[in-house]
């Protein structure tokens, strides 16, 4: 799933004709795939289900925002849970809080159901989208100085980020959604 649009890339670079849409296309789809990586996450809505280990109360699902209309089950021990009894959801957090510590007694005994993620580029957090863009911009800027990193001058000398690294305005806005590793 793109996290931009081609559109919002071209305004950013002031790009009126269609002569790079190609290149940039393929830019967008790449910095997408690199920031759903360090966003720890998957992006695109889905239905999904995971299993868990018991032991713990609380489970980080790995796509989030949970649609909390759509078919939503937990069991424990092949047992169906019940919402808001025997668990609570935090669909922004993409989190499931057990009411019950269930005591680990084999592995994957919690198996989590669901729908997450976003369904379109459009019901991105803006932020998110302008982080996208802004290091869809940088590389295609950058394609000129590929494998440069610093330069020498007379009076002194340049160091610059390489287009593979987030840039860190992008982390700085992208981390508010990042989901922490260890997060299971």
């Amino acid at each position: 799933m793109l996290l931009a649009t081609l559109t919002d890339l071209k305004d950013f670079l002031n790009i009126t004709n269609t002569d790079s849409d190609a290149i940039l296309t393929d830019l967008l789809t790449k910095v997408s795939k690199r920031v759903e990586t360090w966003l720890n996450r998957l992006i695109e809505k889905s239905a999904r289900s995971k299993y868990y280990d018991a032991g713990r109360r609380l489970y980080y699902l790995p796509a989030y925002p949970i649609d909390t209309s759509a078919a939503l089950t937990v069991y424990w021990q092949d047992q169906l849970q019940t919402v808001n009894s025997d668990y609570w959801v935090w669909d922004e957090e993409g989190m499931i809080e057990m009411y019950t510590l269930y005591e680990k007694t084999e592995p994957r005994e919690i198996l989590i159901g669901w729908t997450g993620g976003y369904s379109t580029v459009a019901s991105l957090p803006e932020d998110m989208q302008l982080g996208v863009v802004m290091q869809t911009a940088f590389i295609f800027n950058s394609n000129k100085n590929t494998g440069i990193s610093s330069i020498s001058l007379h009076d002194g000398s340049m160091s610059m980020n390489t287009p593979l690294q987030l840039l860190p305005e992008v982390k700085d806005i992208l981390r508010p959604y990042r989901r922490l590793p260890g997060m299971n």
